[in-house]
């Protein structure tokens, strides 16, 4: 990241932050890369495996929020995002 933390700084003064998620049922792991507007997908069973990168709309300043969810198969899940 461009504007990681440094040492000497607090750690959220004008740095860009990661938002970490990991599938409950393989073992997928979701890593934002705060300000540049990427998550990257990690596949973390099969050490050395490419790095998927999926681009967003937004930079994702101060690393965003993930949650990794399961799709419901009876309903359309939590519609509020908590």
């Amino acid at each position: 990241m461009d504007q990681a933390p440094r040492r000497g700084a607090e750690p959220w003064d004008n740095a860009d932050r990661r938002a970490i998620a990991a599938s409950g049922s393989d073992e997928w792991v979701a890593v934002t890369r705060g300000g540049h507007g990427e998550v990257h997908l990690v596949d973390t069973g099969v050490p050395g495996s490419a790095l998927v990168t999926m681009e967003v709309p937004t930079p994702l300043n101060d690393g965003g929020h993930l949650a990794w969810l399961k799709r419901a198969t009876t309903g359309p899940g939590d519609t509020v995002g908590r």
